[in-house]
């Protein structure tokens, strides 16, 4: 065995495990941005002021994931894209519908 056979590592990805990783990431992100709506919705945010509350709100889950996994999200995911990039998309949605929401019940009824 040479000397730069003997330093390559075999990489194995388990399709399923990585495939339950992205599925439990989503399910933070959706909880996050539950969360972060209801709070901006209470808080009276409007416009740009939630949707900087949302990206940021995002960026530190985010982090808080790429903490968690040691800060070697590559070990766990595909790429760092599919930690807050995929997270953050799957929210936006779920984000929006809580924040009018919220919005609606505490500031205009």
């Amino acid at each position: 065995m040479s000397a730069q056979s003997a330093s390559k590592k075999l990489i194995v990805i388990d399709p399923e495990k990585v495939a339950n990783n992205a599925k439990v990431n989503g399910v933070v992100f959706q909880f996050l941005a539950i969360v972060a709506g209801i709070v901006c919705g209470c808080l009276g945010l409007t416009d740009l002021k939630g949707f900087a509350a949302f990206v940021a709100a995002n960026v530190a889950i985010g982090g808080a994931v790429v903490a968690k996994c040691g800060f070697k999200p590559s070990k766990y995911f595909v790429g760092i894209d599919k930690v807050i990039v995929d997270g953050a998309s799957l929210g936006f949605g779920t984000f929006v519908l809580f924040w009018t929401l919220f919005y609606n019940i505490c500031h205009l009824f």
